[in-house]
């Protein structure tokens, strides 16, 4: 059954789903660190080196597609706030 197409969370669910249960285990064994677009309508996936790589492909193969990305091996396709991880507190703005 296909997700709803208009809420973000039924994507990005149906997306891991289906990582989950068809690719992670080999994927993450082959490919860290690389991207996957997972088409939720179909369940196919393609890979790259980067988001924009994957995405490309997946738009070429699966014109029709709905995709979900992930970085294989990372809890999340992108970090967010990294500039900071190594920063001593009193370097941080306000402090």
């Amino acid at each position: 059954m296909a997700p709803n197409l208009n809420n973000p969370k039924a994507i990005s669910d149906a997306g891991e789903r289906i990582y989950d249960e068809r690719y992670r285990q080999d994927y993450e064994r082959d490919y860290p660190g690389q991207f996957v677009a997972v088409d939720v309508l179909s369940g196919n996936v393609t890979r790259g080196g980067t988001s924009s790589e994957a995405l490309l492909k997946a738009r070429q193969q699966y014109p029709k597609g709905v995709f979900h990305l992930i970085r294989v091996g990372h809890a999340g396709a992108f970090e967010v706030g990294t500039a900071y991880r190594h920063v001593h507190t009193d370097r941080l703005p306000g402090q």
